[in-house]
């Protein structure tokens, strides 16, 4: 449980997102109450947010909702990850963050269904979305890993120390996966389809080897500058791979993997070369991983075995003893920005099932 392990003594400023600082403590462990603004502030999650909504390039973001408070969490190499609270925060508290070469705003439509009922927090991976790009060198999947215990150590100073679940996509499921302190760290996990593959299925790693290679090939050949955000929504809705994207979610693409390039034009957030790295070191780190052997309860969501796939193999962990696996129907690897409200659902039954959803 996250509760045995105390982080110490920090100070922590928590920042408004429109005004700035509205707290600066020294916490053991303990969070300050919520203020009447922060907790009205989470009841609105449902309205869109104004004001300052900029990321670490300084470029204005998405009209997803503006956040309660947002800390930031600094990691090891110098840079500081933006960790954005949202939703109920009387309620289970969640850790989100997303897939290789996006951004956990695209998750809007499947995250937005858990604010009444959760305490969210949600962070881009180093290299992604709201961040700025770091040393190339350490946009690896390790360095992924660590991040994500600094961020859950700084959630737990400027929040208080609670138990938690970690919910994530493709590579942040990995990076979760291979924390040395998994189990303290969270509760349970719910994974959407992991680069995972059970115990002793070698041809399950080389299939997913070969995918890697293949994905990571046309990482980089892709386009990675385009005249608008229209040109980019147009080619995403002609590609294979995201066809069955949800209502709007091209365009929230658009704006959340895009940036300004400063010539009148957009370049992605996530640089190809970058993506193509990680893919390349997936099926390395994956073996690393028996998904029996992780100890806490774990929800793994897989695509559809039975659709036409364009990245990775569907995660199939069906003969895994210890993980509560299903595939859903008609999704593919995106099935988060396919299928926002079966997501949704299956991750609220499942938290349910194991004691930390009061809606299940």
């Amino acid at each position: 449980m996250v509760g045995t392990n105390d982080p110490g003594p920090h100070r922590c400023t928590i920042q408004d997102p429109v005004t700035g600082p509205i707290m600066s403590s020294k916490h053991s462990g303990r969070a300050a109450a919520a203020g009447p603004e922060e907790a009205a502030g989470a009841r609105r999650m449902g309205t869109v947010g104004v004001g300052k909504n900029i990321d670490g390039y300084g470029c204005r973001l998405p009209d997803v909702p503006q956040p309660s408070s947002v800390v930031s969490a600094k990691l090891d190499d110098g840079l500081s990850v933006p960790v954005r609270r949202y939703g109920n925060p009387e309620g289970p508290r969640l850790l989100m963050s997303h897939g290789n070469g996006l951004a956990i705003d695209l998750y809007y439509p499947y995250w937005s269904l858990l604010l009444e009922g959760f305490d969210l927090m949600l962070f881009d991976l180093r290299g992604h979305g709201r961040n700025p790009l770091g040393d190339m060198d350490g946009h690896t999947i390790p360095a992924f890993s660590r991040d994500l215990e600094t961020i859950g150590q700084t959630v737990d100073r400027c929040f208080g120390v609670r138990p938690r679940a970690g919910v994530f996509h493709s590579v942040s499921c990995l990076a979760a996966a291979l924390s040395p302190s998994l189990g303290a760290s969270y509760s349970a996990l719910v994974l959407f389809d992991p680069p995972l593959c059970p115990s002793g299925m070698g041809i399950a790693h080389r299939v997913l080897e070969s995918s890697c290679v293949r994905a990571a090939a046309s990482a980089r050949i892709r386009v990675q500058q385009f005249r608008s955000e229209q040109d980019f929504v147009e080619l995403m809705k002609s590609h294979p791979a995201t066809t069955r994207l949800f209502p709007g979610v091209h365009e929230l693409m658009a704006r959340t993997t895009l940036r300004v390039d400063g010539r009148g034009g957009y370049v992605l957030r996530c640089q190809p070369e970058l993506e193509a790295r990680i893919l390349d070191s997936i099926p390395r780190f994956s073996r690393l991983v028996d998904p029996d052997l992780l100890p806490l309860p774990i929800k793994v969501i897989g695509a559809d075995p039975h659709v036409r796939h364009h990245s990775f193999p569907p995660c199939n962990l069906g003969s895994a003893k210890r993980v509560d696996f299903e595939s859903l129907s008609e999704t593919t690897h995106l099935a988060q920005l396919e299928k926002p409200e079966e997501c949704a659902q299956l991750t609220i039954e499942f938290l349910g099932r194991i004691g930390l959803s009061k809606h299940a």
